[in-house]
């Protein structure tokens, strides 16, 4: 991925729900909606898709689909489903289950045996493998070339998109959400940077700058936190252990052999360096059980003058939050810290936040579905050129229109299908103020349910939305570091999932107390050695065994 331009046209602040809101499909609502979908908007359809879908008019299929929304009471009232009526002539009845029960709901409808044509996958136990094994979903391979032929191209265009969305045999059992570039890193470093300007500091960039920087805040302003530390997302556990080359919970892939990052030598010299810090005072005292409504609080209100992370939907709410109160704040990304000057992140850090081509999202078609070339063809349809910017920005002349002006790096150029390159050259997509000024009140990220999707299977433009021009500037930091220790997406065998949940469920325990003892002093770093020997008497060895295996298999594919 290029460096990101700054945006010029809209800055809209992000609320801190985003990331919580990504991680599940963004078509969502409560209770169960089984009318299939209306006809409301007066959009053309592109030339030529009907076509494609003659032999299917009026078809009904069923889908399985959690959705939850503030804004709009169906997911029939999204427009892209609405479209996508008007264009196939299919008919979808949705089932919707209560929202925050959907795990439960997944798991009593595939014990029921009454399955809808279309589901995406919610956990199936043993994998999507194993539900093709069971005869719950389809296998796919053969059907894909004859009817998905957009989803074949795709998958054709990258061998690595082709190993992430089959299982180490082969088998294709999802159409997945899939990028055709790699998207930008959304979480690292930030830091006050009117505080290093009145202090007369320099930006921190080796772990001896930190010190230094960390110290002046504590010593000179007096800071309550001078840094804010959060071990249960991707902070310091990542952002500062990448730096000695080992990782807080991870296991990495270390030039091809598989290792266990929190017994890492490089492990123990990042808790010396917490430890140190933290007796100093220059970590946040409360880490181990802070949260993201007080860590909000922290940064914005001037406690804090640094976090060793941030994601990218804290970050637009944080860079704009505490200039309300004080016209001096000046919250901005920093790079990962590198050991000594002259470092070269790029080269000598290896587990930055790491974005695969497959982003998950998996929707399978169900073994017993009586209308399975249809729907094939309906969900291949996300996939076409049409569908890519149907899926990402909307319908045409409601959501967004093509204005001139070619499209800048900071909306991903690279994403775009190879059918749109020569467009996209002289015109890009804009969002039109439905989204961005929305008449009824709501910011971009809530106008999304009715207006475009957010996290479905399709082929996904990850910059497709509208976002504040602080977070350009930090996905651009953040995308420095190397992630050649980060592993690819690995598929497990059933014994294999058993013995992981056996293992990894004390080990988890255990070394998120003991990290927290060794930062606090509680236990000393002398003993490290045994906490090491403790997680391999745990069986940490079996785990590192399968999943050596599991990229062995992956690697092949």
């Amino acid at each position: 991925m290029k460096k990101l331009k700054k945006m010029k046209k809209v800055s809209l602040t992000l609320s801190s729900g985003i990331l919580m809101a990504s991680m599940v499909l963004s078509l969502a609502a409560c209770g169960k909606d089984t009318n299939t979908s209306e006809n409301t908007t007066d959009s053309t359809a592109p030339k030529g898709s009907l076509a494609e879908f003659a032999d299917y008019q009026g078809t009904k299929l069923t889908y399985w689909h959690p959705f939850s929304s503030t804004y709009i009471k169906s997911i029939n009232d999204n427009m892209v489903v609405q479209e996508m009526e008007k264009r196939t002539g299919i008919k979808i009845d949705y089932i919707t289950p209560p929202s925050g029960q959907e795990g439960e709901a997944f798991n009593l409808m595939i014990a029921s045996g009454e399955l809808p044509d279309i589901i995406p996958d919610w956990g199936y136990k043993g994998g999507g493998l194993k539900a093709v094994q069971d005869g719950v979903y389809l296998k796919l391979n053969d059907l894909i070339p004859k009817y998905a032929p957009n989803y074949a191209k795709v998958l054709a265009q990258n061998p690595d998109i082709a190993k992430q969305a089959k299982e180490d045999d082969g088998t294709i059992w999802s159409f997945k959400m899939l990028q055709a570039d790699e998207e930008p890193s959304w979480a690292g470093p930030a830091i006050r940077k009117d505080f290093l300007d009145e202090l007369g500091l320099q930006m921190p960039k080796t772990i001896d700058d930190w010190t230094n920087v960390l110290r002046a805040f504590k010593e000179k302003k007096k800071l309550e936190t001078p840094m804010l530390l959060q071990f249960s997302k991707f902070g310091a556990a990542e952002a500062f252990a990448g730096t000695y080359g080992s990782s807080y919970s991870q296991f990495l892939n270390k030039n091809g052999t598989v290792v266990y990052g929190p017994i890492e030598p490089g492990f123990k010299d990042f808790l010396t360096l917490m430890n140190q810090w933290y007796k100093e005072g220059l970590i946040d005292k409360d880490f181990a059980t802070r949260d993201d409504k007080s860590s909000d609080a922290q940064i914005t209100s001037g406690k804090a003058g640094s976090a060793a992370v941030v994601y990218y939907g804290s970050f637009g709410p944080w860079a704009t939050a505490g200039k309300s109160t004080n016209p001096n704040y000046n919250l901005v990304p920093t790079t990962y810290p590198v050991l000594k000057e002259g470092d070269d992140p790029a080269k000598t850090i290896h587990i930055g936040n790491k974005n695969w081509y497959s982003k998950g999202s998996d929707i399978a078609i169900s073994a017993k579905s009586k209308n399975v070339e249809a729907a094939m063809k309906w969900l291949d349809y996300r996939y076409s050129e049409e569908g890519f910017m149907l899926f990402n920005y909307g319908v045409e002349g409601v959501s967004y229109n093509w204005v001139d002006g070619p499209v800048e790096q900071k909306d991903g150029p690279g994403f775009f299908p190879p059918s749109l390159s020569e467009r996209i050259k002289t015109q890009h997509p804009e969002f039109t103020e439905l989204l961005t000024k929305n008449p009824d009140g709501v910011d971009f990220w809530t106008a999304i349910d009715k207006y475009k999707t957010l996290y479905e299977a399709s082929l996904r433009n990850p910059l497709s939305y509208v976002m504040a021009p602080e977070v350009y500037d930090a996905m651009d930091k953040w995308s420095t570091p190397g992630k050649d220790y980060i592993l690819p997406p690995l598929s497990s065998t059933d014994e294999e999932v058993k013995v992981n949940a056996e293992v990894m469920t004390q080990v988890n325990t255990y070394r998120e107390e003991m990290v927290y003892k060794f930062i606090m002093g509680e236990e000393p770093i002398s003993n490290f050695d045994k906490y090491v020997a403790q997680i391999k008497k745990m069986g940490i060895d079996k785990i590192i065994k399968i999943t050596q295996d599991q990229l062995d298999r992956y690697n092949k594919r």
